[in-house]
């Protein structure tokens, strides 16, 4: 990111995009984070959009000094989003992440210049994709009823303790307790491997992130799954009801849903070389 405080505005850069598609339409006339145009600049088969910024206010320290404002990071971040969001309804986008700002238009055509194969590469394989991201969360209660009449081990063990003395089958119960709180995790494991396994074939690739507790999620239940698809476009359709069938499935034992999309390639945009 820019450090000086130049007279002159910066380059605030949303994503780059594929130059090719630009013969059959205009990126979209949208204003852009500090309220001039969206524009673009070429460099062989790949066009970077940007916004010229106030030098000032989105100088390295101005920026780090406005983050810690609520307010601002969000209605920027939210404006972020959807120029990115209006551009990907056209366009192939490798995103840039919050704030991705250059102090001058020979910057960042150096950067397209040492990168180019690399992010061309990258914008190929993200062409007619979208990203969706799935969240499962689970309802403590009926997942804990649900192992206590169907898990196998805990199965086995309630058999053998019908033929052991009273005195003995007081003391398994507390064993049986802890064993079934003991399977929660291993059956969760099992289900996101058989959810995994139906959706493998409608789905590029798939990102698993860090699983939210419920001070971040505000929900009485807790969250199973945290993962980012690629989809193509083409497939969408077919994982669409795939995800509605899944989801009809494991309510049955506890599981609900929460399927967003489609969004631009956030989360499979990251290159080997991690300069833009």
């Amino acid at each position: 990111m820019a450090s000086t405080g130049a007279a002159t505005d910066f380059l605030y850069l949303y994503g780059v995009i594929l130059a090719e598609e630009l013969q059959t339409k205009k990126v979209p006339s949208i204003m852009g984070i500090d309220g001039k145009a969206v524009t673009d600049v070429f460099y062989k088969r790949i066009a970077a959009c940007y916004t010229p910024v106030n030098a000032q206010t989105f100088s390295q320290q101005q920026v780090e000094l406005q983050l810690k404002d609520p307010d601002w990071l969000k209605d920027k971040a939210f404006h972020h989003h959807e120029i990115i969001s209006e551009i990907h309804k056209n366009f192939t986008i490798l995103p840039m992440s919050f704030c991705t700002v250059f102090q001058k238009m020979e910057n960042l055509e150096a950067i397209l210049k040492n990168q180019y194969n690399e992010i061309l590469e990258k914008l190929h394989s993200l062409k007619d994709q979208q990203e969706w991201n799935l969240k499962i969360y689970y309802n403590t209660e009926k997942i804990l009823n649900y192992i206590n009449l169907h898990n196998p081990t805990v199965l086995d063990l309630k058999e053998k303790m019908i033929t052991m003395p009273k005195g003995k089958q007081f003391i398994m119960k507390k064993k049986l307790e802890q064993l079934i709180s003991s399977q929660v995790e291993l059956e969760q494991s099992k289900w996101w491997q058989e959810i995994s396994d139906e959706l493998a074939s409608y789905i590029t690739t798939a990102n698993l992130r860090k699983i939210w507790g419920r001070e971040v999620t505000e929900r009485k239940d807790e969250m199973m799954v945290n993962c980012d698809f690629l989809i193509a476009k083409e497939t969408a359709n077919l994982f669409l009801h795939k995800m509605k069938d899944l989801e009809k499935n494991y309510a049955k034992i506890g599981c609900s849903f929460q399927l967003t999309g489609p969004w631009p390639p956030y989360h499979f945009s990251k290159m080997g070389k991690e300069t833009l």
